[in-house]
């Protein structure tokens, strides 16, 4: 018996890996009898997915931005663009909306800030961790203690606000800057529900 699985092949950029193969495995299994002709045959394993998460109800994720330190209070969606001087802290909080499983984790995968033409993007936080590229965001850790408390649905961190600079493609210093964030909800009855660096 002779189990044979394809191998992906992977796409490397500086931030991630992709594939755009799907991976096969395929189990071969001789049998014979002494003085008998040799039969072969295959069976075809199709990957597996972890178990159904059922809940009632939507699931809704909110980044915000705080106006002090402690998160007591927070700038509305309809508020018009900040205006802040370089280099002074802006508090982002990610949180999960409508839950009513406590034991549910939001995970936040990354953060990158782009200006609104999307010509160009600076990536915040990247698996868990604060880009090692960028010396500001070495204290940017997201906060929240580990499962089940109902605190491990709401990330909070720090960025030091800055703007972009001007090359071939984006030239309009005074252009906005939006984030967005990648997240997950996790449930730890499939699995840890861990998150590179958050968890430190």
């Amino acid at each position: 018996m002779v189990e044979v699985v394809n191998e992906v092949q992977a796409i490397r950029l500086n931030y991630g890996s992709i594939s755009r193969d799907s991976p096969i495995r395929l189990l071969v299994e001789c049998r014979f009898v002494p003085g008998t002709v040799l039969s072969v045959s295959y069976l075809v394993k199709t990957p597996t997915l972890g178990p159904e998460v059922t809940a009632k109800g939507m699931f809704g994720v909110q980044l915000r931005i705080a106006k002090d330190a402690d998160y007591s209070s927070y700038y509305p969606q309809n508020h018009p663009p900040l205006q802040m001087l370089l280099g002074k802290p802006l508090y982002l909080e990610v949180r999960l909306l409508n839950v009513s499983d406590p034991t549910l984790v939001l995970l936040v995968h990354f953060c990158v800030a782009y200006p609104l033409s999307g010509k160009a993007v600076w990536l915040l936080l990247y698996n868990g961790c604060p880009n090692p590229l960028d010396p500001a965001l070495q204290q940017a850790l997201l906060a929240g203690p580990q499962p089940p408390t109902p605190h491990a649905q709401t990330r909070r961190f720090t960025i030091s606000t800055f703007q972009f600079l001007p090359d071939d493609e984006f030239r309009n210093l005074d252009e906005e800057n939006n984030f967005m964030c990648s997240t997950e909800i996790c449930s730890p009855r499939d699995g840890p529900c861990v998150e590179g660096c958050f968890g430190q």
